[in-house]
């Protein structure tokens, strides 16, 4: 089940890559599927829920057993955030040095680096996009974790029927969400939770689903990549589209849970950025500060050569990535998590 999962996060890391770059770079439309690239986020929340529940398949669970859980994906999370943090710190500190200051004195506030700090920021509580940005993510799947025990539990009571309905009743809230949302699905801060929590049940249901040995509809991969450009279409006329982009990655998501061929997992480009897809996610904010204030500073208009500066900015993410999962993430798990590396 695992490996072409694996490589699935190799894929939504690229594509909220391209979706950030694009932010700058301009190099395709925003109508296009790499301008809903924020979507990715969206799988990795309903991949979260398939691989934690298919690795825990928890049911009743004693005090000890759930704190050994709780460490263990702290101790997935933290480090790499926690390194993040400090270098877009020293990054802050070296530039103020310089005499070199934010253009938003909010990017370096002291109360949003806090936060950001005890993984707060995805809650509700943050005023915007400061420091390492993305880590808004990271705080909402903290906040899974620490529920995880008592959802897997009330999933693990449900029988084929109740599981289905509550599957096709979480499809229907995100497509109410994004309806009702100005934004659609692209909610960070203040309705982070809101997006997280239906993504994320739904992937233990998933899983649910499939150890009761449930059929997917057949061809469920291909429905699936059908949602992806028939929600791509409706975006443009409807934030609803957001949703059923999503509910198109659920299905490919678990097409390629429940199937017995490999489909990705030969590809071993693939399955690499997949292992690497945390770090390189969270390595984007300090490559893109830098860029953008040496654009800036240089006036240098990136969109005259965007495919060029988009592959110097990946090789950029992906050094640091690599170097983050080695020094950090990596010896973290091994030390404090007694694995070598989870995935």
């Amino acid at each position: 089940m695992l490996p072409d999962l694996t490589a699935v996060r190799g894929l939504l890391a690229l594509w909220v890559f391209a979706y950030h770059a694009n932010l700058h770079l301009h190099f395709v439309s925003f109508g296009s599927l790499i301008g809903r690239g924020y979507l990715g986020v969206d799988g990795f929340f309903v991949l979260s829920g398939v691989v934690l529940a298919h690795r825990y398949p928890l049911s009743r669970q004693s005090i000890g057993a759930q704190g050994r859980f709780w460490w263990r994906r702290l101790t997935r999370l933290y480090p790499t955030a926690f390194a993040m943090l400090l270098l877009l710190g020293a990054i802050y500190l070296g530039a103020r040095a310089a005499g070199v200051h934010p253009h938003q004195a909010l990017r370096a506030s002291g109360r949003e680096f806090l936060l950001q700090l005890f993984m707060l920021n995805g809650w509700g509580v943050s005023h915007g996009w400061t420091w390492n940005y993305p880590s808004w993510s990271i705080s909402t799947e903290w906040a899974g974790y620490l529920l995880f025990p008592l959802l897997a539990f009330r999933v693990s009571r449900l029988g084929r029927g109740r599981a289905g309905m509550a599957a096709a009743g979480l499809a229907a809230a995100l497509l109410i969400l994004a309806a009702l949302s100005p934004v659609g699905l692209n909610l960070t801060y203040a309705g982070a939770l809101l997006r997280f929590f239906p993504e994320f049940v739904a992937g233990i249901l998933l899983a649910r689903l499939l150890r009761l040995g449930v059929p997917l509809p057949a061809g469920a991969g291909i429905i699936g990549l059908a949602l992806l450009l028939l929600g791509g279409w409706l975006r443009l006329r409807t934030m609803a589209g957001d949703a059923v982009i999503v509910i198109g990655l659920w299905l490919i998501i678990g097409a390629l849970a429940g199937g017995r061929q490999r489909v990705f997992a030969g590809l071993p480009p693939l399955m690499g950025l997949g292992a690497l897809s945390y770090p390189f996610y969270m390595a984007y904010a300090p490559v893109e500060l830098i860029f953008a204030r040496g654009w800036g500073r240089w006036h240098i208009d990136p969109t005259h050569r965007a495919y060029a500066w988009l592959a110097l900015m990946f090789l950029c993410v992906l050094a640091l990535g690599w170097l983050t999962a080695r020094l950090v993430e990596r010896p973290a798990l091994r030390y404090l998590a007694g694995q070598r590396q989870d995935r």
